[in-house]
């Protein structure tokens, strides 16, 4: 595994050659934005004949249930919530504290849920989607409290409450498929932005102009 900056260093070498440079306008927060989008384009690609999304891609972010909604963090655009392989809910934040999987259901077949013979039983939880927003419900209640934990390939990994940080955290991809991401994201976006930097005026180009002007 590799973390995010161990990636964008990566890239930003083989696309200036091995020769940095701190007039670059090819920066690293630009490289890690294209990681992130080549990222969600090759996972889907990916996926699109069947094969399942690997492990190393998921993360878990913990949220707080709340009558008004909890926000979630955008996911990659799978059909059917396949983003999302499983959603947990905790009564507490301590570690021993007893988990439940809940059944997930989309907002607008929430009132045909709540009449059938499987949530007639007001014990049981379950998730509710709606746009961008998470919702627990105890048979026709909504519940706050507690803790959510939501397992699902995110659009942007960094923002996701498992993440550490850039240079401690393993980048949530399979390792045999770096390679690949590296050469997509080396494409034409990156390749032109360093052309751009290349044919920008910089400060080592304003010295070498003003040491020939002296020598004349």
């Amino acid at each position: 595994m590799a973390t995010l900056n161990e990636i964008a260093y990566n890239i930003k070498n083989i696309v200036e050659g091995g020769v940095g440079s701190d007039d670059s306008n090819l920066s690293l927060r630009q490289i890690k934005y294209l990681i992130h989008v080549k990222r969600a384009e090759l996972l889907l690609k990916y996926t699109d004949n069947g094969r399942k999304t690997a492990e190393a891609c998921y993360q878990i972010d913990v949220l707080t249930p709340s009558t008004s909604g909890s926000n979630i963090k955008p996911l990659v655009g799978f059909n059917d919530n396949r983003a999302i392989r499983s959603i947990a809910y905790r009564d507490s934040s301590a570690i021993d504290a007893s988990m439940e999987l809940l059944p997930v259901v989309q907002d607008h077949d929430r009132m045909f849920t709540q009449s059938s013979k499987f949530m007639r039983n007001v014990s049981r939880k379950y998730a509710s989607l709606a746009d961008d927003k998470i919702f627990v419900f105890e048979g026709e209640s909504l519940v706050s409290g507690g803790k959510l934990e939501i397992k699902g390939i995110f659009s942007d990994p960094t923002t996701v409450s498992s993440y550490v940080d850039d240079d401690t955290t393993d980048y949530p991809m399979p390792e045999e498929l770096l390679s690949v991401l590296a050469q997509e994201v080396i494409g034409k976006e990156v390749v032109m932005l360093y052309n751009l930097s290349a044919n920008t005026p910089n400060n080592q180009t304003d010295e070498k102009t003003k040491s020939k002007e002296v020598q004349r």
